[in-house]
């Protein structure tokens, strides 16, 4: 088989480029999805930690929101996602140059939620989502070696919000989730699967038209068992973890009469402390902004966000606990060079910019359609001896039923 008559180094990066999961994640977030995909906040650059829009930003962002929501309310709907990545590299690494578009994709990211009033002051929000993940493929590309990997990480979360004071609501989620992860190359590895819990806690106060907002989140660590071969009989089980996150929000709903609701977002990711992550991102701030505009029946939304390139320079010889690969027979060690080929080929989420657009529609007085478009604008970066230019679409909407 062709990787088994390369060099030994080009050998290595192959199998490199397999044991991550490779992430092209949504839009600015890195690979947490956080809000995008969300029917109303994903058209407003995923902005919602103050006052959202609709049920699933309430149960998967901040929880005290939820009891802004009056009423049942039971939201379903989808994303349809597409991410757009292109590598060349100058073959100084793995002895051969090529160019190529990953295969990876498309994506379609299930959002169901539903929130129910246990009294006047208490409110109870349950979810499913994707809330992490997708990945890249260039198998077939001559001279790339085959990289392939990916991984779905499923969110259901349980909220629960209550309001202390007129101004002033708390709440918190559990998260269970289940990572799908595998990174496959002539049989040395197979699709393994794990699950993990994470917390998050949050608090809204409102004064007049504005409203403050704020959550703290944990990391969310799944283990993959013996997902990757680095002996005759022995495997690498890597823990993945998306990184503890602190999000702040600020949104003004008493414009024009009512009509117009401003807001906007700060996250904080600390990918630095994230296990496996750290050896390859750099922490990030995203700022996002989103507008709606209400007019009878309809309300029209747009937003943007923006977060600097999480790719960190000083990488090691190692991603996590993962030091060493098994090929042709032996064990091979990973290096700076091989992870930085990881980087470019795996884990490039580099996007800055986010630009979305979206709408609802009152439809009648218990049923409301949101829909929104996203396009995270291409973006170029050197990572070691590859550049990769990388941008995203995404579709979604999704119907609420108020009760």
């Amino acid at each position: 088989m062709r990787i088994f008559r390369a060099t030994p180094l080009a050998a290595a990066l192959a199998a490199a480029g397999l044991t991550l999961p490779a992430w092209v994640g949504a839009a600015n977030y890195g690979t947490d999805l956080n809000l995008t995909m969300m029917p109303a906040a994903g058209g407003m650059g995923g902005v919602g930690v103050a006052r959202p829009q609709d049920v699933g930003s309430a149960v998967f962002g901040n929880p005290a929101t939820l009891g802004q929501l009056d009423g049942t309310r039971f939201m379903f709907g989808a994303t349809f996602y597409t991410p757009r990545v292109e590598a060349r590299h100058d073959g100084s690494t793995t002895g051969s140059a090529w160019s190529g578009d990953s295969g990876a994709g498309p994506y379609l990211v299930p959002n169901v939620a539903i929130s129910q009033p246990l009294g006047p002051d208490t409110t109870l929000g349950l979810g499913l989502s994707v809330i992490a993940g997708v990945g890249s493929d260039f198998r077939g590309i001559a001279g790339s070696l085959d990289p392939l990997a990916e991984i779905l990480v499923f969110g259901a979360n349980a909220a629960l919000s209550r309001r202390i004071t007129d101004r002033l609501s708390l709440g918190a989620a559990a998260t269970v989730a289940m990572g799908l992860g595998q990174a496959g190359l002539n049989g040395n590895t197979a699709s393994t699967s794990n699950f993990g819990i994470r917390g998050t806690l949050g608090a809204t106060y409102t004064a007049g038209g504005l409203t403050l907002g704020g959550y703290y989140r944990t990391p969310l660590s799944i283990e993959y068992e013996n997902m990757v071969q680095y002996g005759a009989s022995s495997y690498h089980s890597p823990t993945f973890e998306q990184p503890r996150e602190v999000g702040l929000g600020i949104a003004m709903d008493s414009l024009l009469g009512g009509r117009l609701l401003l807001g906007a977002d700060l996250v904080w990711k600390d990918w630095e402390s994230a296990e496996a992550y750290s050896d390859l991102y750099k922490n990030q701030l995203i700022a996002a902004i989103g507008a709606q505009l209400g007019r009878g029946p309809l309300r029209w939304r747009i937003g943007y966000s923006h977060a600097d390139s999480p790719i960190r320079d000083d990488v090691g010889s190692a991603v996590g606990d993962i030091d060493s690969l098994w090929l042709g027979g032996g064990t091979v060690p990973l290096n700076p060079a091989l992870v930085q080929y990881v980087q470019a080929t795996n884990a490039e989420v580099i996007w800055e910019d986010q630009v979305t657009l979206g709408l609802g529609w009152d439809i009648n007085a218990g049923l409301t359609l949101d829909a929104h478009a996203g396009v995270a604008l291409k973006n170029e970066e050197a990572i070691g001896a590859t550049e990769v230019e990388a941008g995203a679409w995404q579709l979604g909407a999704a119907l609420t039923w108020r009760f």
